[in-house]
């Protein structure tokens, strides 16, 4: 009889079918399970394993991953896994890979944020939806898009397909008991794991030649789903201007750690590039 822990290992969507979690021993299974209800369900990919919590939890397990690389968990998420793993002594727990954003004094993990797209600005392309796991973003083409906030789980996956930069990420502050965690976590893996499901059916589906689009139906025909008129040359100056913005962001980034001349040469030729574009805009 399957264990409640090891349930949350049945019926798992194929994309986690080569992790071949139905060949392992049952103990194995459970210590993967309870590792993986650890995680925070963001589904993010910074722990380097773009697939989501899962994989991750699995390498933990099997392979020996560190298990400090949940950026989004921070220390406490770190410090469940050690304890799942009977590491037991505070001198040899891992210090968290550390977040970009700053700590939360309540959770005492990273200050969570949210994903917000400036719609006066979206052009309606639809890139961002299937980029969601958790289907927080609804919209049709051409037509502005909106994120449901209380989906949102701040993986960031929505901002690099976005050709013209209009989405922010904003900070929030909240308090929540572990109880409603632990419930938020489970309904999160459920969303990605329903996600990840439909769009197999989606990508299945020979006669279906719509893109993948979120499951909450689009119903932003008012004021929320204007349609965009713009022309060619401004669409094309915008998604270029996007593009520029992504470049210098990386080398800020590169800069922020080590000087560097000639990258500093290009920081400052595409800064340039972008002023420029943003006068024709």
């Amino acid at each position: 009889m399957q264990s409640s822990t090891n349930i949350r290992l049945v019926n798992l969507p194929i994309l986690f079918d080569a992790l071949h979690i139905d060949t392992l021993p049952a103990d194995i299974q459970a210590k993967i399970a309870r590792v993986d209800a650890c995680l925070p369900q963001t589904q993010c990919g910074l722990c380097e394993h773009p697939d989501g919590c899962l994989p991750y939890a699995a390498a933990i397990v099997l392979d020996g991953e560190p298990y400090n690389k949940c950026v989004p968990g921070g220390q406490p998420v770190t410090n469940a896994i050690a304890q799942t793993l009977d590491i037991d002594t505070l001198d040899t727990t891992l210090t968290a890979v550390p977040s970009q954003w700053p700590i939360d004094a309540t959770s005492e993990r990273p200050t969570e944020v949210r994903a917000v797209i400036r719609e006066d600005d979206c052009i309606g392309c639809t890139k961002c939806i299937p980029a969601c796991p958790v289907d927080a973003i609804v919209g049709t083409g051409k037509h502005m898009h909106t994120i449901f906030t209380d989906l949102c789980t701040g993986c960031e996956l929505c901002i690099a397909p976005c050709p013209v930069d209009c989405i922010d990420l904003v900070t929030i502050e909240r308090e929540i008991s572990e109880p409603e965690r632990i419930a938020e976590q489970e309904d999160l893996r459920q969303r990605y794991h329903t996600h990840l499901k439909r769009v197999t059916e989606q990508l299945a589906d020979t006669s279906n030649s719509r893109p993948v689009v979120s499951m909450v139906e689009a119903k932003l025909n008012n004021a929320a789903s204007q349609s965009l008129n713009i022309s060619e040359s401004q669409a094309k100056n915008t998604i270029a201007a996007a593009k520029l913005r992504t470049k210098i962001k990386k080398l800020e980034k590169q800069l922020s750690v080590r000087a560097n001349d000639k990258k500093q040469a290009e920081l400052e030729s595409l800064q340039a590039e972008l002023e420029s574009l943003q006068v024709a805009l």
